[in-house]
């Protein structure tokens, strides 16, 4: 049995989300492999990262539709 590794970037607020490929506000024309697999922590600069790091994407409050229970 295998275990995937969710890559940091799916928590990131910059990453896009609607693109086909991962890509980023960093790596607009696609996110690097060795950070996209967890083998450079993107808090820490890499190359060609425009100076934009690993940052938590906000988590969205609740609101009251979405407490309601049917």
């Amino acid at each position: 049995m295998t275990t995937e590794i969710q890559s940091m970037c799916t928590a990131c607020k910059h990453l896009n989300r609607h693109a086909d490929e991962p890509q980023c506000e960093a790596f607009p024309e696609g996110i690097p492999e060795e950070i996209w697999k967890n083998q450079h922590d993107h808090h820490e600069p890499y190359p060609g990262d425009q100076g934009v790091r690993f940052e938590i994407a906000p988590v969205p409050e609740k609101t009251e539709a979405s407490e309601t229970v049917s």
